[in-house]
Formats: C-alpha cells, structure tokens, sequence
C-alpha cells in the first residue's frame, strides 16, 4: 500500500469532507423511509493522532486540532465536533461517522481494498446490525450493490489517487454507477493540486450528460501553489435541495478557523443543471 490515510487523518481536507458528509447524512434523516450508504474507499475508521505518522506529518493541527480550539458557536460544527470527539487522541473517519447516525432500518456497507486497513475497520465499527465492512475493489462494489433495495441513499467514493489514472477512473465509476442508480445522491472526493487535473474531472462528467452536478471547494492556498495539497474538493450528483445554499453559508466560516491568513477561498458551485 503506498497511501496512508495515518499522516493525513483530521487534516483540513478530512474536515471539509466529513461536515459535508453528515450534512448530506441530515438530509437523508429528514425522511423515515430507510437509507443505503455504500462508502467505497472507507480506510480504517478511526486514526491515532498520537502515532508517529500523525505526528510526523502534523497536518491535523491545521485541521480539527484548530476547529476544536475554535470554540465555534455554529451548530452544524459543533455536532460535528460532537462526533469526532474533542480528545486529541484520535479521529474518526466516515465509517464511524456514518454507523453512528445510522437508524433502525437503515444500512450501510464499507469497502477497503487493505486486508490490514479493513480488519482495522471491522474491529473499529464491531457487530452491528446492517453494517457490514467488504474487504474488495471500491469501484467494482459499485456494481455489486447497485441499485439498493432501499432505492434512496449517498454513495461516498474518496479514493486515494496513487496513479495518474484515478481521475478517469472516478468519472468512469460515476458514469457507471448513475446509470445503474440514479436516484442515488454520489459524492466524490478529489484533491486540488496544480496541474488542473480536478478542472479535467469536472469537464469529462458535464460531457458525460450527467444532471445536477454542484462542486464544494475548500482550499487552503492558491489553487496553482506548486507545494502539495492546496484545497480538498467534493463533487456531488443529486445533491438534497437547498445543499448549496447551506454550504455557502456554512463553509465560509469554516474556512476563516482554517485558514485564518485569509489563503484560498471556498467555492460552491452548479456546474450541471441546478
């Protein structure tokens, strides 16, 4: 395995993905007919902050290490802080995040490609019922469980780019997976870096035809910095109704604790069919 989530865990990215994932979580809540989450690259589920990766690397001081001594008074961050914990210890991850707002009747299934990654998760989540963790190719689950019996549900994919090929593979599996599924919402995650291969995403899937596409940018510095990560970026199908209008209240806040030099920006945006 040549990606490890440990030196990344909690940082800004991490953060912006997980408020956006129990918002878009809320919204299927609204509604008391079950729901289906499949989380295609779930990791390990919970992360020591205190492990010589985390430590090593340091980014979730710039994450949730800064939004906990924030002390924020918005209620969407402060059940999210609920939810990952307030000890610097640890930091969950989507699974944990996900099984804990799951109901009764509701069901979740999540895939690790790491044999070690996904013993982790098992024993991470322990038994519940209808949550279940499958050792196996995320895109290749997207076939297996699509569409769902429940018919309504969010579909997570946050892959971890390790070749040149993981963008075509994203919109290929999107593509793919709207077809067999589209009343799914789908959120994919992907990094902002310079070489614009994000830009190159959103084209391929506004030529795909796909339908009511809304991207959440969250960047730390200018998107054309050459030093690694600049921003994290969520690309959504079918997003619930009135999400864009409350990440853009909500994601500029977010960002002046992230960023509190002002770098970057945040951008909500329609790129296909609102």
């Amino acid at each position: 395995m040549n990606y490890r989530h440990a030196f990344h865990a909690g940082n800004f990215a991490d953060v912006h993905k997980h408020v956006v994932l129990l918002t878009l979580l809320e919204h299927l809540l609204k509604k008391s007919a079950p729901f289906f989450v499949l989380d295609t690259h779930a990791g390990r589920g919970k992360y020591d902050l205190q492990s010589n990766e985390a430590q090593r690397s340091g980014e979730w001081r710039q994450g949730i290490d800064r939004l906990r001594a924030a002390d924020t008074s918005i209620p969407l961050l402060q059940r999210y802080l609920s939810s990952v914990g307030s000890t610097a210890q640890s930091y969950l991850g989507s699974p944990l995040l996900t099984a804990a707002m799951l109901r009764e009747n509701d069901r979740a299934v999540f895939v690790e490609r790491h044999p070690q990654e996904a013993n982790e998760l098992q024993r991470a989540l322990g038994r519940r019922k209808r949550v279940s963790v499958e050792e196996g190719d995320g895109y290749a689950a997207l076939k297996a469980h699509l569409p769902p019996k429940e018919n309504r549900g969010l579909v997570l994919l946050d892959p971890p780019y390790e070749n040149d090929t993981e963008f075509d593979d994203l919109a290929n599996a999107l593509r793919n997976a709207y077809a067999r599924w589209p009343n799914g919402i789908y959120c994919a995650w992907y990094p902002i870096k310079q070489g614009n291969a994000d830009r190159r995403l959103r084209r391929t899937l506004i030529d795909s035809g796909l339908k009511k596409l809304l991207i959440s940018e969250f960047n730390i510095k200018p998107s054309d910095s050459p030093l690694g990560l600049n921003g994290s970026g969520l690309l959504m199908v079918n997003p619930p109704w009135q999400l864009d209008e409350q990440l853009r209240e909500l994601l500029p806040d977010l960002h002046r604790v992230l960023s509190p030099d002002g770098a970057g920006g945040v951008q909500v945006e329609w790129i296909a069919g609102e």
